[in-house]
């Protein structure tokens, strides 16, 4: 017998929740409607909210920012919010710089930066799968803010 394909898995997928849902409603169609919003909610892998996406513990974003400076920024935000630098490496040859921030409670943060041009920083803020994303978002725009402290959000005009 050959293997499934994706369309074969994914039909299966759709019976599967069909047959949940009209089963689990018991004749309330609020509640059919309910639990299909949740599950779309639950199939969702990104939250996307222009340049930054939030996926599985993890923040990205793309910054118009220099690279040495983008790492100055990142340390002084962590100061900002008394968070220790408990680990970095710097790998100049590929560009990128890794660090570990912790907090008071010892939760950590990984935070890994990438030069993709002179003036073109990738940025990934790792707070684990269950960890926080709003966390994740006030240091993301605390190094915006401090890159570019006049700008009403804290990032960096595009134009």
């Amino acid at each position: 017998m050959p293997p499934p394909t994706r369309s074969s898995v994914r039909l299966l997928l759709w019976l599967a929740f069909t047959l949940m849902t009209a089963t689990g409603a018991g004749g309330c169609a609020t509640a059919t409607v309910a639990s299909a919003g949740a599950m779309v909610g639950l199939a969702a892998s990104a939250v996307s909210t222009g340049a930054d996406v939030y996926q599985m513990g993890k923040l990205s974003s793309a910054d118009q920012a220099r690279f040495d400076d983008w790492i100055a920024d990142i340390r002084a935000a962590a100061d900002d919010l008394h968070l220790k630098v408990v680990k970095e490496s710097l790998n100049n040859e590929k560009g990128e710089w890794r660090c570990t921030l912790a907090d008071d409670q010892k939760a950590k943060i990984k935070v890994f930066v990438q030069r993709r041009t002179e003036t073109l920083c990738r940025t990934k803020i790792d707070v684990g799968l269950f960890g926080s994303e709003p966390t994740a978002r006030l240091i993301l725009a605390r190094i915006r803010f401090r890159e570019d402290p006049m700008s009403p959000k804290g990032g960096r005009d595009p134009s």
